[in-house]
């Protein structure tokens, strides 16, 4: 099954590493559920520490709401379009794991190298 390319466009701008897709699948799973970095490192098999950064990212990024000693977080998408990417990814996530994750690990095209190599001369 292939992955649409509007889920592929936003893992490559948008997800850093697989735990952080992880956590935002599961955090959209249960949107109504406001979570611990200790509960979502256990659901997720992470480090607590990690979690917890993993967190701050998604909460920076629009994708997710905390607050609070200890912060609790929860899927918060910052518009209705945010939050219909991330339902597609987390479907395509739920089809085809192994092919959205791998999606992470393709590496990014560097945009100010993608400039460059537009102007570069080259003798034929």
């Amino acid at each position: 099954m292939a992955i649409p390319e509007d889920v592929q466009r936003f893992i490559s701008e948008q997800i850093e590493s697989a735990e952080e897709l992880d956590v935002l699948v599961l955090l959209h799973a249960q949107p109504q559920r406001t979570w611990s970095a200790e509960e979502v490192s256990q659901a997720v098999f992470s480090v607590p520490q990690s979690v917890a950064r993993t967190l701050e990212r998604l909460a920076r990024r629009g994708l997710a709401a905390g607050g609070g000693d200890p912060p609790l977080y929860r899927y918060a998408p910052g518009n209705a379009e945010a939050d219909a990417r991330v339902a597609a990814v987390a479907a395509a996530y739920r089809a085809n794991r192994v092919e959205v994750v791998k999606l992470v690990f393709t590496p990014r095209a560097d945009p100010v190298r993608s400039l460059a190599d537009a102007f570069r001369l080259r003798k034929d």
